[in-house]
């Protein structure tokens, strides 16, 4: 079962990029999973970190980015070609020799990370999302691109995760229209949490209006510093805001995630492409941080995030209030 998952926050510099690069790395090149990274943020983080300069410049120049799937939406042209857009076997850890002892899924006969990659134009894309009704006659909407193009691909993978834009605007609100799930990565401060209202709000409107299947699978706490009285605080008002927000929404509030992802030198350096790590633990660093090595916590991550989707179906996680 293909479970679609976005990752959302309204406030820039929260890791929502870096945990979601972490996240499909770990699920497989550690689980063996089949992995699509959706890369809807025009900013390419996620792009530049699994695929390079190199390969992105060129896909950029051939028009085979997700930024001209829209474009083509806008514009009524033809340029943007699925087959050619998605970039199979992503990631520099594909340099690695896989272990022979490594446990595959089912039919999976390599770990493997596909990316359809994003582009600066989606700032352009994003701006005239409204024509697209207009120039189709209504026939399609703004919200429905994603949907039509490329949800019949995600059958193909174990895991689709999408990088939404800081913002709740059409490119994300595609997103979210084919997603299961939501997660909001967020640091346990004032500032990175004050958009959680809206995000709830925004999209359980969403949900009712379209009749859509998305729920909240929950809330990450990264840059975690420990010690730290702003974090401590933080944390603690986190569950109270949650409950809030969600009831103020009519859903039920979701829960904050066990792990807690570390402010570590070595998770940034990991988003470096050129970079050419020896293993995985090297990539993600061997230093300690409240009692684990770094490496060990997108593997937690991975643990739990699986964990929440397999003990209940997209329709009761987390899911609406009745």
């Amino acid at each position: 079962m293909t479970h679609v998952v976005s990752f959302i926050n309204l406030k820039g510099g929260v890791a929502k990029t870096t945990t979601l690069v972490q996240l499909a790395e770990t699920l497989a090149f550690i689980k063996g999973k089949r992995v699509l990274v959706l890369d809807l943020d025009p900013q390419t983080n996620a792009t530049i970190a699994l695929m390079g300069e190199t390969r992105w410049e060129a896909a950029d120049e051939a028009h085979q980015t997700v930024a001209q799937l829209f474009l083509d939406q806008i514009h009524d042209t033809h340029l943007f070609d699925v087959n050619r857009a998605i970039v199979r076997g992503v990631s520099n850890l594909n340099r690695i020799t896989i272990p022979p002892d490594m446990e595959l899924g089912p039919e999976v006969t390599y770990p493997r990370i596909d990316l359809l990659p994003s582009s600066i134009r989606l700032i352009e894309a994003q701006d005239r999302m409204a024509d697209i009704s207009t120039r189709s006659h209504y026939t399609v909407s703004p919200m429905e691109v994603i949907r039509r193009a490329l949800e019949q691909r995600f059958s193909q993978y174990d895991y689709v995760l999408i990088d939404c834009p800081p913002n709740l605007g059409y490119i994300t609100q595609n997103g979210l229209e084919v997603s299961d799930f939501y997660l909001v990565p967020t640091i346990p401060d004032k500032l990175s949490t004050y958009g959680i209202p809206q995000i709830v709000k925004t999209i359980s409107r969403l949900r009712r209006a379209r009749s859509l299947k998305i729920a909240c699978m929950g809330v990450l706490v990264t840059k975690y510093q420990v010690g730290s009285n702003i974090h401590t605080r933080g944390l603690d008002a986190l569950p109270e805001l949650l409950r809030r927000s969600f009831d103020e929404a009519g859903e039920v509030p979701a829960r904050l995630f066990g792990v807690r992802m570390p402010q570590a030198g070595a998770t940034a350096e990991a988003m470096d492409y050129d970079r050419s790590p020896t293993n995985f633990r090297k990539k993600y660093g061997t230093g300690t941080t409240s009692g684990h090595y770094q490496y060990e916590f997108p593997v937690m991550l991975a643990g739990e995030f699986i964990a929440r989707l397999d003990e209940s179906d997209p329709d009761t996680v987390e899911g609406p209030a009745s």
